[in-house]
């Protein structure tokens, strides 16, 4: 455990690495860092609610904190880091001879899969035609523990519980929270590598505020000798028209734009700005976080990662990441009994790598070939950490990556075969030596109640309300899942102004119902304090569609399901500033009506 630095002590969410994307234009600096404090602080909040509407023992998570809710200063002053391998470890898992995966795949062929999401597979397991995505099946069954069952290397035939391997997305098996674009040579040898953990919602956000900013800042970071407009970055429809976002009346931002897509970088396009895949948003790890907090039923020989992530629901067992920082924040709630909140500035954090088995060309170092490109190093503000976002490795002129070799010379004997030290081909050799890290800070828990212990996470069944999820314009919704089908969706607020009509608004949400009754739900706006409706906004609900376009005509069942509300939402004139909840009303539903918070923002 570590000491706060001073952005710690503060009820603002903090820029990530305390950025300031506008160092001379201190009235834009100063609208980027209120919309990124109102967006924290919304996200904070529905990871507090957590999801009390589809689950069982998930709901509320009062252990975990909103700074923007603290009183400062904290009595105690004790920040607990918790860092992971930025590799994917599902791909070792599913996918490694080294994991007895009957998949049998070399180090080599799960670094060219991770770097290039496809292998020359030459195993007897069948591979699967995909364009969105990894081309191979794994067990759909993580929990208690995944299981092969039967399937061995000298299989031809796969068991129909196997479901394709995700997340989906251009790089969406980059599942780290740490993405990369490799560019390479006409012999494809590797001349440079980006490295990247920037959250989705920040760039989202500095959009609102500047277009022509982010296009800058895709110059600086990619340099990728072409000059790239804000034109190359705005969201498209199928025929190729600007998008415009209905809650700002300008241009929607494409996170999946040709310059911030993939794994790998030509100077056409391609490149790795800030993350893309589904689960990798500051959002998604807010809500692991306060989670994790909550404790679980388990005997002590049980209690370890893997029986708290299949527990608690969060996050995704088998990665380096969730398991890791779900055990970390558990044990601190659990043996220290204190709460917890992420510290500031709230972010993801690449940390420098290991360089103690590398070996550069005669005549280099380090220093010629690793250059953190943005964000901070450990002790910069009296942070213990790294806070790197973007960092490069370049060859100089006249070398390769090939050039730098990883590892120790090992002469085998007889405990063992000898090892060589191996150039670098992939980009994932390199992510095997360095960590993705985030921290989360001690609040004292003053009078609450020591927790009780929670059974296992169920699934609601019969007749509750409806758990929002997304908050959006439906031309907006369309465009991005015409891009790819499964785009980096992020729940920031959406800005509504007083005394304005919303239509053809989006509200994606989970239902559950024994009776079916999707189509008759209804939707209620809720002031900040989450416990009165507010009478100067009203929505109407238009049509209701399953979230793959199909009408609804029933089939929500116990099972549940996602649906599309396309909604009309009327702000009045008489409307206050501030956040805004929803709540999805089942009519069917004796629950009571709470609502997801800061799903809209008011200005008045």
């Amino acid at each position: 455990m570590g000491k706060n630095d001073n952005a710690d002590s503060s009820n603002k969410y903090l820029t990530p690495a305390l950025v300031k994307d506008f160092p001379n234009d201190p009235i834009l600096q100063s609208k980027l860092n209120e919309l990124w404090n109102t967006g924290l602080n919304a996200a904070n909040q529905a990871a507090i609610v957590s999801n009390p509407w589809t689950a069982t023992y998930q709901a509320p998570c009062d252990w975990y904190a909103n700074r923007a809710e603290i009183q400062f200063p904290l009595a105690i002053n004790v920040v607990e880091s918790v860092f992971w391998t930025a590799f994917p470890n599902r791909l070792k898992i599913y996918f490694s001879a080294d994991e007895k995966s009957p998949y049998n795949m070399t180090d080599e062929e799960v670094f060219h899969l991770a770097d290039f999401g496809d292998v020359d597979y030459s195993g007897k397991l069948p591979k699967y035609p995909t364009n969105n995505g990894l081309p191979f099946k794994i067990p759909s069954n993580t929990c208690p523990q995944m299981s092969w069952g039967k399937v061995t290397s000298d299989s031809t035939e796969l068991p129909d519980s196997w479901k394709g391997y995700d997340p989906l997305g251009p790089r969406g098996w980059l599942d780290e929270y740490c993405e990369w674009s490799v560019v390479r040579n006409d012999k494809g040898q590797i001349t440079q590598i980006n490295y990247t953990c920037e959250n989705p919602e920040y760039w989202y956000t500095l959009w609102k505020v500047s277009p022509q900013k982010v296009a800058e800042l895709y110059n600086d970071l990619l340099n990728t000798g072409n000059i790239i407009k804000v034109e190359d970055l705005q969201l498209t429809d199928e025929n190729g028209d600007v998008v415009n976002d209905p809650f700002t009346r300008a241009p929607a931002y494409n996170p999946l734009n040709k310059w911030n897509s993939g794994t790998t970088a030509t100077k056409d396009g391609g490149g790795a700005i800030h993350l893309t895949s589904p689960p990798n948003t500051i959002g998604a790890e807010i809500l692991l976080a306060s989670q994790a907090t909550l404790l679980r039923v388990l005997a002590p020989e049980n209690y370890n990662m893997q029986s708290l992530v299949c527990a608690g629901s969060f996050g995704r067992p088998y990665r380096n990441s969730d398991p890791h920082i779900g055990q970390q924040v558990n044990q601190v709630i659990k043996n220290v009994g204190v709460k917890i909140m992420l510290t500031n500035p709230l972010g993801l954090y690449l940390q420098s790598p290991d360089f103690s088995n590398y070996t550069f060309p005669k005549g280099t170092t380090v220093d010629d070939w690793f250059n953190v490109v943005r964000g901070r190093r450990a002790g910069e503000d009296g942070q213990t950490y790294d806070q790197i976002l973007h960092m490069r490795f370049e060859a100089p002129q006249g070398h390769t990556l090939e050039d730098v070799t990883i590892g120790t010379l090992v002469e085998g004997g007889s405990d063992g075969p000898s090892q060589q030290p191996l150039p670098i081909k992939y980009a994932g050799q390199i992510a095997d030596t360095f960590k993705v890290g985030i921290a989360a800070t001690a609040v004292p828990a003053g009078d609450a109640e020591p927790q009780t212990p929670l059974p296992a996470v169920g699934q609601q069944t019969g007749e509750p309300n409806g758990y929002p999820a997304l908050l959006i314009g439906n031309a907006v919704y369309k465009a991005m899942t015409n891009v790819n089908p499964n785009p980096p969706f992020v729940s920031l607020p959406v800005t509504m102004n007083a005394n304005q009509t919303y239509s053809d608004v989006l509200l994606q949400a989970f239902y559950i119902s024994d009776s079916d009754n999707v189509d008759t739900a209804t939707i209620e706006v809720y002031e900040g304090d989450g416990t009165t409706i507010d009478p100067n906004i009203s929505v109407v609900v238009n049509k209701v569609l399953t979230s793959d376009g199909t009408p609804v005509g029933g089939g929500s069942g116990s099972q549940g399901g996602y649906f599309n509300f396309y909604i009309t939402v009327k702000v009045l004139a008489s409307a206050k500033t501030g956040l805004r909840g929803l709540a999805l009303i089942n009519p069917a539903s004796t629950d009571s009506h709470q609502p997801m918070p800061g799903l809209i923002y008011i200005n008045a």
